[in-house]
């Protein structure tokens, strides 16, 4: 396993998203921070501005060694039962995964984020999480959502799959599929291939999950990991000693359940958010040589 720093890290330094400038100021930052390994995002309306930014990106990656974990393709309405709104995020998510490839990052990220068919009330708990509530209208059909949501994600994963990229859905408390076993259905039904879950421990936790039976029960569906602190009541991302989670015991699960891949520092929303990746990236790392199966 590695260590690498998530895309939290900018947002908290200049909000969501980061312009395209602070985009590859954020990426300085965390490569002469120490990280070798690094997590993007790439919104769709920026797309144009990420094409033009890619020669300066990978000319960041190589000047402090650094490679790309993951990049999260943000698109808040693509699981809009819209038609319009959903053949245009599937055309976003095919520019993306190309400017994804040319990176040479092998992973392409998505979030259950709340189409406009739910609207959300309440505020989030750190800037880029999902809501604390949601109204929906009464012509609200589930039924007719999730068949929708099932034919999206076999489309994304086709998509990145004929770029060599694996599709991951991230396991977030208080998205539109807020569980392990809402996440592990969706890309059952779908049939995609060379898929699979970022597992956050933080929105696991405070989605009052066991990590203990979630990890073993994701098995080989886990393909990347975001670590951060929380007491369970919320999903808040602190820094690890803030909360109660039993990061040696999730190590030692992602252990024996097989996992090598990366490990992301997902703090947010603290101060001196640096140098709390920082400290974040050395205590992972020593559980990672510490800490047996």
């Amino acid at each position: 396993m590695e260590v690498a720093c998530g895309y939290t890290i900018p947002i908290t330094l200049y909000g969501l998203p980061p312009s395209p400038e602070d985009h590859l100021k954020g990426m300085q930052i965390v490569g002469k921070a120490g990280f070798k390994a690094i997590e993007l995002e790439f919104t769709d309306h920026l797309v144009p501005a990420h094409r033009r930014d890619l020669p300066k990106m990978k000319s960041i990656l190589k000047e402090y060694g650094m490679r790309c974990a993951s990049i999260m393709a943000v698109e808040e309405h693509m699981f809009s039962v819209d038609p319009g709104i959903k053949r245009q995020a599937i055309s976003d998510f095919d520019a993306i995964t190309d400017l994804i490839a040319e990176l040479s990052c092998p992973m392409v990220a998505i979030c259950g984020y709340m189409p406009p068919e739910i609207r959300p009330k309440g505020t989030e708990l750190y800037v880029g999480g999902p809501p604390t509530a949601v109204t929906v209208g009464d012509d609200f059909s589930w039924p007719k959502f999730w068949s929708n949501a099932v034919d999206l994600v076999r489309r994304l994963a086709e998509t990145a799959n004929s770029k060599g990229l694996t599709l991951t859905v991230e396991t977030r408390a208080n998205d539109v599929f807020s569980s392990t076993d809402a996440v592990m259905n969706l890309l059952r039904e779908s049939g995609a291939k060379n898929a699979g879950v970022i597992l956050d421990v933080a929105h696991v936790h405070a989605g009052k999950e066991y990590l203990a039976l979630v990890i073993p029960k994701l098995d080989g569906l886990i393909k990347l990991v975001h670590l951060s602190d929380n007491d369970g009541t919320n999903a808040y991302h602190y820094s690890p000693g803030q909360g109660n989670i039993d990061f040696p015991a999730v190590i030692s699960s992602l252990k024996r359940a097989g996992f090598d891949g990366f490990l992301v520092v997902d703090t947010a929303g603290v101060p001196n958010i640096v140098e709390e990746a920082v400290r974040a990236r050395d205590y992972y790392q020593g559980l990672i040589a510490a800490v047996p199966a």
